[in-house]
Parts: C-alpha cells; sequence; structure tokens
C-alpha cells in the first residue's frame, strides 16, 4: 500500500514537472517571437486539464505593440496515439492593439513566397481537436479613444485526414466583424476558403471608418497555390491615409471603395503571376473611379503591371486658393509599371481634363470651356529618392474664351511640351489667339532658383487683318493699319510670382488711318520693362515720314521714357527728350521736359522754325491770297483733360517778305467803298518789313491770330509805309475738315469726317 502511494506520488511528480517544464518551454519560445512581460498566476493540474487563473503579456513587433491577457485556461490532453491537444478553453481574452506611429520602411525579401503547407503538417498536428474562446475583447485604437469589440473564437480539428473549421465574431453596438476558415487535406494537396465580413464602418485610427468582405478559395499542391475563386471589397469613409493629406482639403475625398477580382486560376507561385482587376471608386466634392487589370510578379524581384487603367474624377463645382472650377471632368487611360525601385507611368491617347469655367481671382481672368491634353505624358518616380521625379508631357491646351480685362474675348490655345526633373522645369510652346497673335514660349525654372520666361512674337504682318486689334482691348479704335510690320522679345522672370519683365518691340514700315488723318513710314522701336509694380516704355528714334490730317506734315522724329504703375497705365510721367514735327518746309519742336499725365493739365513749349509762307498758301484754301517769307515762333501749349490750348503764343517772320491779296471779292467791295479800295490797292503787293502775331487756341478748336504788319507797296501812293492790325479766327477743325472733303481721302477717313461734321452742326 505504501510503495503504491509512492509509485502516485512519483506519477504526479512527474506530471507537476513536465507541466512547468512545458510552461518555461512555452515562455522561452513566446519571449523568442517577440512576446514581452509574460506573466502567469495559479499554474496547476485538475481534473485531468492543465489549468491557468490568469496569462497576460506584450507582445512587440515593428508594427506596434498588442497587449494580451487570457483569463480561465484549460487545457486538456489526451495520450491515446501519443500526446496532443484535445480540448483548448479560455474564458476571457483581452486583446489591446496600439499601432506604432512613423516606422521605418522594411526591407523587402526577394524570395518570400507563400508556405507549404506540408511543412506545417506537424505544427498542425499539435491543433487542439477543439479550441474555443468564450468572451473575447479586442480594444483597437479609434479617434480620441479605443474602440471595443466583444465577441468568441471557435477551432475544430480532425487529423486524418486533416481537417480545420474556424469561426471568429466579434461586435461593437452596431459593428460587428466576422471570419471563417477551412482547411481541409485532398488528394496530394490541401483546399484552403478564407473570409472575412466587417458590415458596418468601424472607426480605426489612421485608416477611417473601414467596412467591407473578403473571400478566397485556395488550393494548395506542394509549393504551387491555385487561386480558384477571389474576390475583396472595402469602403472607407473619411479617410484619413497620410498619402492624402498632402492633397488640398477641397480635394480629399469623402469615401473610397475598392473591387479586387483575382483571374479565376490563375497560377500564384510568386515566382511567376497573379492578375486581378481592381476598381476603386472616389466619393466626395470631386467624385470618380478607376479601373484598371493588374499582374503581380515575383521574380527576379516583386513587379506590378498595369494595364488597361483608367482614372475619371468629376466635380461641379471647385473652390481652390485663389481659383474657381465648375464642371471639371478628368479622363485619363493610362498603363504603368512598379517595381521596388520606381513607378512608370504612361497617359495614353485621349487622356484629356475639361472645365466649363476656370477663373483664377487675383489675375482676373476667367477660362471657358478649357481643354487639356496630355496624352503621351511620362512619369518615372523612383521610390528611394523622391526628388528625382521626372515627367514629360506634350501639352495641347485650349480655352473657346479668354475673358481678361485688357484683352478681347476670344479664344486662346498653347501648345508644346513640359518637363520636370530634379533640375528643375522647363517648358518649350507656342501661345495662339484666334485674332492671329502667335508667341513661341520657352520656361526655364531651375529648383530653388529664380524662373525666366523668354516670348518672341512671331512676326506680324499688318494688311488686311490687324491681329493687335482684334487681341487688345485698349487698342484704339480709331487707328488701323494697311502695312507695316512688328517683331517683338520679351523676358519674365520672378520666383514666387512676377518680379520682371523687360524685352524690345518694333514697328517698322507702318501706314494707315488714325482717328481722320493718315500716316505711312511709322518707325517705333520701343523698349519694355516692368520692375515690381512700375512700368515703363522707352523709345530713342520714334520716326513717321508723313502725316496728313487735311494738310501733309511731317517728317516726325521724338525720343522719351513713359513710366507709370501698372496699377494706373494711364496716370504716368513723360520725359519728353526730344520731339521735331515737320511743317510747312519748317518745323515744330517741343522743349524737352517731363509730362505728368495725372494731373488734369500738361503743359508744354512748342519753338516754330522756318515755317514758309508760300507753303502754308499753298494749302490754305484763302482765294488770291499769296505771299513769300519764313516764319518763327514761340507758344506754350496745354492739354487740359485731353484737350489742346495755347495762350500767349507768338510768330514773327525773319526778314522782309510779300504778302499779296487779290481776291475779287476784295475787288468788289472797294468799288463800293473808298476805304476799301485803299487798303486792296495796298495789299495788291504789300512788302512788309514786320510780320508778327499773337496767337491762342481754345478748348473749342478756334484760333485767333492777332497780326500787326508794317510795310508798303510800291505802287501805292509812292511807298507810303502802311502800319496795319488785323484779328483773324478761324475754326482749325472745321478748316481741317474742308480740307480733307476737297482732298483726295480714304473711304475711311471720308466717312469719319462726315460723321464729325453731323455731331458739329447737332444741337
Amino acid at each position: 500500500m505504501r510503495k503504491a502511494a509512492i509509485s502516485a506520488g512519483a506519477v504526479l511528480l512527474l506530471v507537476l514537472l513536465a507541466v512547468l517544464l512545458a510552461g518555461l518551454w512555452v515562455q522561452r519560445a513566446l519571449t523568442a517571437a517577440g512576446f514581452e512581460q509574460l506573466h502567469w498566476q495559479q499554474l496547476r493540474w485538475s481534473e485531468g486539464a492543465v489549468q491557468v487563473k490568469q496569462l497576460n503579456g506584450v507582445n512587440v513587433s515593428e508594427q506596434g505593440r498588442l497587449d494580451f491577457r487570457l483569463d480561465g485556461v484549460r487545457l486538456r490532453p489526451v495520450w491515446d496515439g501519443g500526446p496532443r491537444i484535445d480540448q483548448l478553453v479560455v474564458d476571457e481574452l483581452q486583446l489591446v492593439w496600439e499601432p506604432r506611429d512613423n516606422l521605418p520602411p522594411s526591407e523587402p525579401t526577394d524570395d518570400w513566397s507563400l508556405p507549404e503547407l506540408d511543412h506545417f503538417a506537424g505544427p498542425l498536428s499539435w491543433l487542439p481537436r477543439e479550441l474555443e474562446v468564450r468572451h473575447m475583447q479586442l480594444q483597437l485604437p479609434c479617434e480620441g479613444e479605443f474602440c471595443v469589440l466583444q465577441g468568441g473564437f471557435q477551432l475544430t480539428t480532425d487529423q486524418q485526414p486533416l481537417a480545420l473549421v474556424a469561426q471568429l465574431y466579434l461586435q461593437a453596438d452596431e459593428q460587428s466583424l466576422s471570419g471563417s476558415l477551412q482547411l481541409h487535406e485532398e488528394s496530394g494537396g490541401y483546399r484552403l476558403l478564407a473570409g472575412l465580413d466587417l458590415p458596418q464602418s468601424l472607426h480605426l485610427l489612421g485608416l477611417g471608418q473601414l467596412s467591407g468582405k473578403v473571400r478566397v478559395d485556395l488550393e494548395n499542391r506542394g509549393s504551387q497555390w491555385l487561386l480558384r475563386e477571389g474576390q475583396a471589397d472595402a469602403r472607407l469613409l473619411q479617410p484619413q491615409l497620410d498619402a492624402l493629406a498632402v492633397l488640398p482639403p477641397e480635394l480629399r475625398p469623402s469615401a473610397l471603395m475598392v473591387w479586387i477580382t483575382p483571374q479565376a486560376s490563375s497560377l500564384n507561385t510568386w515566382r511567376e503571376s497573379i492578375s486581378f482587376a481592381m476598381q476603386l471608386q472616389i466619393e466626395g466634392a470631386v467624385a470618380g473611379q478607376v479601373d484598371a487589370q493588374l499582374a503581380l510578379n515575383h521574380l527576379p524581384h516583386w513587379q506590378v503591371q498595369l494595364h488597361a487603367g483608367r482614372l475619371q474624377l468629376n466635380a461641379d463645382k471647385l473652390e481652390l486658393e485663389g481659383m474657381q472650377l465648375q464642371t471639371v471632368q478628368l479622363d485619363w487611360p493610362f498603363q504603368a509599371e512598379a517595381d521596388q525601385n520606381q513607378l512608370n507611368l504612361l497617359l495614353n491617347e485621349g487622356a484629356l481634363l475639361t472645365t466649363k469655367s476656370l477663373s483664377l481671382t487675383d489675375a482676373c481672368l476667367q477660362l471657358s470651356d478649357l481643354r487639356a491634353d496630355l496624352s503621351k505624358a511620362t512619369l518615372n518616380l523612383p521610390f528611394s529618392a523622391p526628388d528625382q521625379l521626372k515627367l514629360e508631357a506634350p501639352l495641347q491646351l485650349g480655352a473657346s474664351r479668354l475673358t481678361h480685362a485688357a484683352l478681347k474675348p476670344q479664344g486662346w490655345n498653347l501648345s508644346g511640351r513640359l518637363q520636370h526633373s530634379s533640375s528643375g522645369l522647363m517648358l518649350n510652346g507656342s501661345l495662339a489667339a484666334l485674332s492671329g497673335l502667335n508667341t513661341d514660349l520657352q520656361l526655364n525654372w531651375p529648383t530653388g532658383e529664380a524662373w525666366r520666361l523668354d516670348m518672341t512674337l512671331r512676326e506680324i504682318f499688318l494688311r488686311a487683318a490687324d491681329p493687335l486689334a482684334a487681341t487688345f482691348a485698349d487698342w484704339p479704335a480709331l487707328l488701323s493699319f494697311s502695312s507695316g510690320r512688328i517683331s517683338s522679345t520679351l523676358q519674365a522672370s520672378g520666383r514666387s510670382g512676377l518680379d520682371r519683365i523687360k524685352g524690345q518691340l518694333e514697328l517698322t514700315g507702318g501706314q494707315g488711318i488714325y482717328d481722320r488723318a493718315s500716316f505711312s513710314g511709322l518707325s517705333l522701336p520701343l523698349t519694355v520693362s516692368l520692375q515690381g509694380k512700375m512700368l515703363q516704355l522707352s523709345t530713342d528714334a520714334l520716326n513717321l515720314s508723313a502725316l496728313d490730317p487735311g494738310l501733309p506734315l511731317g517728317p516726325l522724329r521724338a525720343s522719351g521714357t513713359y513710366t507709370a504703375q501698372l496699377s494706373k497705365p494711364s496716370s504716368g510721367a513723360l520725359e519728353l527728350r526730344s520731339a521735331s514735327l515737320g511743317v510747312l518746309d519748317g518745323r515744330v519742336l517741343l522743349e524737352p521736359a517731363r509730362v505728368d499725365m495725372g494731373q488734369a493739365r500738361q503743359t508744354l513749349v512748342a519753338v516754330v522754325e522756318g515755317v514758309e509762307l508760300a507753303r502754308l498758301f499753298e494749302v490754305y484754301p484763302a482765294e488770291g491770297l499769296s505771299g513769300q517769307g519764313t516764319l518763327d515762333g514761340r507758344f506754350p501749349i496745354s492739354l487740359a483733360n485731353g484737350k489742346l490750348q495755347i495762350d500767349d503764343g507768338r510768330l514773327q517772320a525773319r526778314e522782309p517778305g510779300v504778302l499779296r491779296y487779290q481776291a475779287q471779292q476784295l475787288r468788289d467791295l472797294a468799288a463800293t467803298n473808298p476805304g476799301m479800295e485803299q487798303l486792296a490797292l495796298a495789299l495788291d503787293n504789300f512788302h512788309y518789313q514786320v510780320l508778327a502775331s499773337d496767337l491762342s487756341y481754345d478748348e473749342q478748336g478756334v484760333l485767333v491770330l492777332g497780326l500787326r504788319l508794317e510795310g508798303s507797296n510800291p505802287a501805292f501812293q509812292q511807298g507810303r509805309p502802311v502800319h496795319l492790325n488785323i484779328r483773324l479766327e478761324e475754326d482749325i477743325p472745321a478748316l481741317l475738315t474742308s480740307l480733307q472733303l476737297s482732298g483726295q481721302v480714304s473711304e475711311i477717313i471720308r466717312k469719319r469726317v462726315e460723321q464729325y461734321y453731323l455731331q458739329r452742326r447737332s444741337p
């Protein structure tokens, strides 16, 4: 009896020792697998089972930290056919998961492959015939707190042949999560069916509100896995993905839905490839979808090939910083390749971006029916060096209507090639308006430096059409060209915005009409400069061969510089260096001066040199009036609200000359008036020693001359000296109108003159 008691005690001691050793082995195995801070309470053998009142610890990995706690653990072994676990029951399991932020990327493992299930035959044989977690609690980080899911887990296994069925169910309020797994051994292999369902959204920190389901049916034969069927659907509300943080808030989606359907019977050895279709649907202010066929390859390195891709986006209205868009649509067919080193993307033919309206508030610019074609654009992105991104895009950009205060509304088109790399951004192309204005562009923006835009205006030949008049809103309506050539080059530069513009514009051979005057032989080299908000226009050689407002004038020569604020271009200052106009074989010069165009009145001083009376009387329509002499003078000119005025002007003949007034009207008056008879005889051949005149010109266009004549007629009273004071008034606009209507002028000038004449006659 005593011997039996000793034997029973020895067996009990061996069992307890085995349990202790098994516990130590389990602890070391778990520690090697990353489990830390392992503690248990009340480990004992009772009722044919190993029982642990409580087991807790922590598992730490690169992905984060998992705290676990098991209460009421009962492990019942069986000894028939060798030791194995018959039943494992856990009354309560608590899991707390905390992901680690800013994890370093793990190195890819090129030789990774799906496992051969034959290698797991041994470990699978140790699975309990029955495993049950009666109460399971899972805590996941949500926004500002933890989400708690509660449920249970069950597992049943058979060993000959191997058959495994597992069920997981978790729930929190209206949210639930269920998963299933079936594994059974077939002739020469295994069959694996697995599924996961999350019908209601679960808010996960750093991800969003996730719902969806996954189904997979796999057949394993050694190292080969045959995908019999598969499907993955997921919906993410209010996504919080880091990749979306770079987008402006207005462009971030409110929901993402993805569907992944592997190609049936796709052989996946991870040494060949697996193909599947993917569809991503986007909801939000910008909505749309991405469709693509993908192939995953493993050798020699993992690769992704994407075919028949199509990105489609649309938005009714977008308001970005300084920009408003209406009815935006994007349709990009594309294909791509990616591996562990880089991404290569190609946009196929028909890659379009359109918008009904685009407004730039700061630039006061609006584009209608904008269409951008980026077909054949390519993108290369090295993952290890994103700053080495390379982009090349043939660019076709057009708008049916461009509206800006400085331009006439019409269509514009930009075509060229855009390139971006680590060295910077480059654009070569041309900008054209429907008016016929064409400009070649070259943009160079080195990384970290100021950008520069070179613009070369294609030569404009001013014949029947005038693209400048058809392009610029402030182009003078009464200015038209019949011939001429314009060329121009400009350079613009800046950093964050436009800092400076400089360049040259040249007009040669200009001929045409301005208001009621024709001109020819116009040459204008112009230097343009914009520094900050200051605009400067300068010329050293303005030349005009002939100007005819009814009186032949010319040549005209001038030089000067005009400076103004860009916001007030018509209120600047003119530095007049020189100006002269040929008049009646003489000339009129303006003295150098600074003229402030922002003031209501501007004043200049005009100097008359060498005007010939003989030429004056040739063009002045006064019957019987002729003479010889040369006039000089000086008079101030004022421009008051755009109207010419002259006060206290002076004219003086250089030397003695001759005046003859032999009009029939004067003879008729002399026949009835003795006084007029004496005047007619004196003026018939008047040799003057003094010819001087005061001169004034008012805003209504009336010229007043106060003539003073001193001289004699050798045939009148033996050359007796005669002094005459004569006041003459002439309506100059009416005189010029008369001269134009009586001369050979173009039909355009005739119509303008007649219109002007009718306006002056109207009360």
